[in-house]
């Protein structure tokens, strides 16, 4: 299944869109939204602060273990290059997996079984890693052969983008989360303009002050892209039909990871609405900037 462009263009634009109407509300009402939905100790809140990245992360090590046991090239240095790369970007994403996992038993509904759970959480994280490991060993020669290197690529190049550019945007703007604000009292609220460049690395009354953008709300959107490019490894044939609900799935993950993130307090309706806008920006233009990579691999 090649990705047809313009569907995945049409689909981020939409998705981008619904952003921005709840980002324009946002500037308006989101201290009230998060009085009223916010709960520090939600189930809801606790399990997607921990589980929510990763479906993109697996993606992330699933891609990096393909470029590990594809087959080999003809040329020996990028055969070296590409496996290092798929080394490296599995390691990154599987160390991602397990701080992101062990986040979540920072509640205080959790503190008692937080042992429990830590070890749970691992658990979990290295089973689902052991099936990636035997999934990409067998299926590695069923993908489409012509397009796993680029594919591969693009996913990793999305993740990595994303990650630099919203972990630069959060250290800029060091905003205030709700909790902070809210519940310790600690700072005021500021819009999401009002900018304390690096306050958050260097100011220690600015601890735990990252919320714009949020991190798991421009995560979960990269699934708009990257969970059609995953189902375009192991689907020769072309079928649009598929990567719209591809793309609908990774949007409908996005909205609910997004949601949870407020009721967690731990972030405004303009840091998830934003994250997401990022999001969809750094994956169009990864789509249409990198096509003649895709062509290349292809012919």
């Amino acid at each position: 299944m090649k990705i047809n462009r313009r569907i995945q263009n049409y689909g981020l634009i939409i998705v981008a869109g619904i952003a921005l109407i709840g980002f324009i509300i946002g500037c308006f009402l989101e201290q009230k939204l998060t009085e009223n939905v916010g709960n520090f100790d939600s189930l809801f809140g606790i399990m997607f602060t921990g589980f929510g990245p990763l479906p993109l992360l697996a993606l992330g090590v699933l891609a990096g273990l393909l470029l590990i046991f594809m087959p080999r090239i003809e040329n020996k240095n990028w055969n070296i290059i590409l496996r290092f790369l798929g080394g490296a970007a599995a390691a990154v994403m599987i160390f991602a997996e397990i701080k992101e996992g062990l986040d979540y038993v920072d509640f205080p509904r959790m503190e008692a079984q937080a042992s429990t759970y830590r070890v749970l959480m691992i658990t979990i994280i290295a089973i689902i890693n052991l099936i990636l490991i035997l999934f990409s060993k067998l299926w590695v020669k069923k993908a489409d052969q012509k397009l796993l290197i680029p594919l591969c690529i693009l996913i990793i190049a999305i993740i990595a983008l994303y990650f630099v550019t919203g972990e630069a945007i959060k250290y800029l703007a060091s905003r205030p989360r709700p909790r902070v604000v809210i519940m310790q009292n600690r700072l005021y609220y500021k819009q999401w303009f009002e900018w304390k460049p690096l306050a958050a690395l260097l100011d220690e009354s600015y601890d735990d002050c990252k919320s714009f953008v949020s991190g798991h709300a421009s995560n979960t959107a990269c699934l708009i892209t990257v969970l059609p490019l995953t189902i375009a490894l192991f689907k020769k044939e072309n079928c649009d039909k598929l990567q719209i609900a591809a793309i609908a799935v990774g949007a409908l993950y996005a909205f609910v990871v997004a949601y949870s993130r407020i009721v967690a307090y731990a972030h405004w309706l303009t840091d998830v609405t934003g994250g997401i806008m990022v999001s969809c920006g750094i994956q169009a233009l990864i789509i249409n900037v990198t096509p003649k990579v895709l062509e290349k691999f292809s012919k």
